[in-house]
């Protein structure tokens, strides 16, 4: 990949996660990097290209942090434990994660944005229910709720939780994370 395309790319995610998609343009990319905007468009010919671009790049990344983790057999446990780091990482960062970041503005986004954003929640709710049944299985989580439910109320928890906290900057989100994993077991 071209370093310029890469640069773009890693702006345009630190973009969307710190303003939302609709709130940064080409400009800000340009005036960033010291490109012109004819440069950005020269690999991402619109907005949109970016914007799907962006959450591709996203799901990738999901997808070798669960392949590296079976890899690595990783227990029930440390798989949440890993992705709930994701979390604590962007809040240590105050950034929203990309699922958080777009979803505000899901109706507004490009239909190819909308795919991938859409893909991206469903890729992070199976895993979960994976993971949340490979756990029931082995005796080491203990919730009462369907394995579907508590994996929709873990994601929407550490989403919400990231756009709270910067509001409320005063919250224990480290312990509020790990308050989610205590209540699995």
């Amino acid at each position: 990949m071209s370093g310029t395309r890469e640069r773009i790319l890693e702006l345009g995610e630190e973009l969307v996660l710190t303003k939302g998609f609709n709130g940064f343009s080409y400009q800000d990319i340009s005036t960033a990097l010291g490109i012109k905007n004819a440069a950005i468009h020269y690999y991402f010919a619109s907005k949109e290209n970016l914007g799907t671009s962006i959450v591709k790049t996203n799901i990738q990344r999901f997808e070798e942090m669960i392949a590296n983790m079976q890899a690595l057999q990783f227990d029930p446990i440390k798989k949440i434990e890993t992705f709930i780091k994701i979390y604590s990482k962007s809040h240590r960062e105050r950034k929203l994660c990309i699922v958080g970041a777009l979803s505000p503005d899901i109706e507004t986004l490009f239909p190819t944005t909308q795919v991938e954003v859409t893909k991206m929640v469903d890729l992070i709710l199976n895993w979960l229910v994976e993971v949340l049944t490979e756990g029931k299985k082995q005796g080491v989580f203990h919730f009462q709720e369907e394995e579907k439910q508590r994996a929709f109320q873990i994601l929407s928890s550490l989403v919400a939780s990231l756009q709270l906290a910067r509001v409320n900057k005063y919250v224990d989100y480290k312990g509020y994370c790990y308050d989610l994993l205590d209540q699995l077991k």
